[in-house]
């Protein structure tokens, strides 16, 4: 018994990721750095997550959405899906596009126009996370923010087409939207920061289950 059923979106960035956040990592020790890059390490937020920080960020998630009384189905968005399924917390079950790839290829088969995996799976993975209401996103990825834009859509007249999502906005889509965070290295069992939340085009920062907030 206890609270309906959620579908939870998260998508993990790898692959070109790799250089693309060490760049972003170099530019930030740099000393003159863009300030949004500067905001977002801050904040405690993760470019390129471990796999000991995907546990500790999925551990979060489910916390919070339990917090609601929602029991959660996860579904990964990811170029690399076996770096989710091998960081799962205890009890927790990722699925991801990978699971179904034969039907995906049926699908592409059955096309009367030429149609390959590689331009297809991003387009399900955006539509079936737009269906989501609790995402766990990276901040430093235009992916992400498309993911956004899908479910501002779903209320064309008062979100609409939006790279980020405010908390007001988020309430009205009924829609929970976390970024993955850095592993806390004073109590290795919990994340720096705090959840976040787009308002106005900024990052504000609120409570969040087993985070140490920021002082």
């Amino acid at each position: 018994g206890g609270g309906g059923g959620a579908l939870a979106c998260v998508h993990l960035r790898r692959g070109d990721f790799v250089d693309e956040c060490r760049r972003y990592e170099e530019e930030a020790r740099s000393g003159h750095a863009r300030g949004w890059l500067l905001a977002h390490y801050e904040r405690g937020l993760s470019c390129l997550p471990s796999d000991e920080e995907v546990r500790l960020n999925l551990q979060a998630l489910g916390a919070a959405a339990a917090a609601r009384g929602e029991r959660v189905a996860y579904y990964g968005s990811s170029d690399e899906p076996a770096a989710l399924r091998g960081s799962q917390p205890a009890g927790t079950q990722v699925a991801t596009l990978a699971d179904s790839a034969g039907l995906l290829d049926a699908f592409a088969a059955a096309s009367p126009e030429p149609l390959h995996r590689s331009v297809l799976a991003p387009v399900v993975d955006q539509l079936v996370c737009a269906r989501a209401s609790a995402l766990l996103l990276n901040v430093f990825s235009t992916f992400s923010q498309l993911l956004m834009a899908h479910i501002g859509m779903r209320r064309p007249e008062r979100v609409g087409f939006v790279r980020d999502l405010s908390e007001l906005a988020q309430r009205d889509l009924g829609v929970h939207v976390d970024f993955w965070r850095r592993q806390n290295p004073f109590d290795p069992a919990k994340l720096l920061g705090v959840q976040v939340a787009w308002d106005a085009g900024r990052l504000r920062m609120v409570a969040a289950p087993g985070v140490v907030a920021d002082v």
